[in-house]
């Protein structure tokens, strides 16, 4: 999951805190590392800020004690509650009469909850797309030819790697009038011909894609 949509979540979860215990007026969450994590629409950057850097001060007196999981204050119009969940703290500002306790519990069930869930929504990244090659044609005849085509196997690792494929078995090649095919596809064997950006084209293929010794064609990996 990206950094917008892990925002976007841990957003909405202080939100339905919200819901539950209308005595917050404020939340966000962040790092220890003072990272803002994500925050409420009514909470601005600037108190966030503040926030932090007062904390750190404490945070970095109170490890000479212990580890400081939570502490709140208590203000003429309301009480300002900080607790530390999963790694992270939690901050809230809250009404003179607010349940301490109860705001606690709340947030104890559901931080956690939603943290493991985005631990568990990790999408499978999407290959990469291989760009095309122009590659000059050289032609291969014989009764033992077979119908592969060859290339540089250097071009072939670098399009597994951008594929995040283990190797390359098929190509698609396209000639410039337009006609275009798909065929297995090995090493150039000929050490002569290798690194000189060119394609080893079976005769008969040729003539499918009606081209001849010396044009250029377009080849890229075949789609999956």
């Amino acid at each position: 999951m990206d950094d917008d949509a892990y925002a976007v979540a841990l957003k909405n979860a202080l939100t339905e805190i919200k819901n539950i215990c209308p005595d917050v007026s404020r939340s966000f969450i962040f790092a220890k590392d003072k990272v803002i994590a994500s925050g409420d629409a009514e909470t601005d950057e600037e108190t966030m800020e503040k926030t932090m850097s007062s904390f750190q001060r404490v945070a970095e007196k109170a490890d000479s004690i212990g580890n400081l999981k939570a502490f709140y204050v208590n203000g003429k119009k309301g009480k300002v509650i900080l607790s530390g969940v999963n790694g992270m703290y939690i901050v809230f500002s809250t009404s003179e009469n607010a349940d301490t306790a109860y705001l606690y519990s709340v947030a104890r069930v559901i931080i956690p909850t939603v943290l493991k869930l985005l631990e568990t929504i990790t999408p499978t990244p999407l290959p990469k797309s291989a760009p095309s090659k122009q590659l000059v044609i050289d032609t291969l005849s014989g009764f033992f030819v077979g119908d592969a085509v060859e290339i540089d196997t250097e071009l072939l690792e670098e399009w597994a790697k951008l594929s995040n494929q283990e190797s390359i078995s098929e190509v698609e090649i396209e000639a410039f009038g337009g006609e275009a095919t798909q065929c297995k596809v090995k090493e150039i064997r000929d050490s002569k011909l290798k690194g000189k950006g060119m394609i080893r084209i079976p005769e008969k293929i040729c003539k499918t894609l009606e081209v001849k010794k010396g044009e250029l064609v377009t080849v890229k990996p075949a789609s999956t």
